[in-house]
């Protein structure tokens, strides 16, 4: 019987274990610009949730497959269907991508407007449709 339990507890354990190392759900996005650069916008969660800090970060890799790392971004949350106040979540260079934290006001659907300022290129423009944030 002692032998069973022990079975059992050692088991329960492994489990917990797993569940942890199983990666949390995420939202990727990704689009190509007018210079066939890729963008991809990954977030942290799936599905959004309003009113919840959702951390995101944001790859850039060049015509050429070369990670994107002297930009300047420029990025705004918005709802189109309705007048929304600011919404302009920083991203900073670490760690191998730009990093952030976004946070959804309401649910619906949404946009993330991405500007990409690199020296000597001209300002390029990218619309994410961000489908549905649910309620928290």
């Amino acid at each position: 019987m002692n032998k069973l339990w022990t079975t059992l507890a050692l088991s329960l354990m492994t489990l917990l274990i797993l569940a942890n190392m199983v990666p949390a759900a995420q939202t990727r996005l990704s689009q190509s610009t007018e210079t066939s650069a890729e963008v991809t916008v990954t977030f942290a969660d799936a599905p959004l949730r309003t009113m919840t800090e959702t951390p995101f970060l944001i790859t850039i890799t060049d015509a050429s497959g070369q990670v994107v790392q002297d930009a300047d971004l420029t990025i705004r949350l918005d709802m189109p269907a309705m007048p929304m106040p600011p919404n302009h979540p920083a991203a900073t260079w670490r760690d191998g991508a730009y990093r952030g934290t976004a946070i959804f006001t309401m649910a619906g659907a949404w946009q993330m407007i991405l500007e990409i300022k690199q020296p000597g290129e001209a300002t390029q423009k990218i619309v994410f449709d961000i489908d549905r944030v649910l309620m928290k």
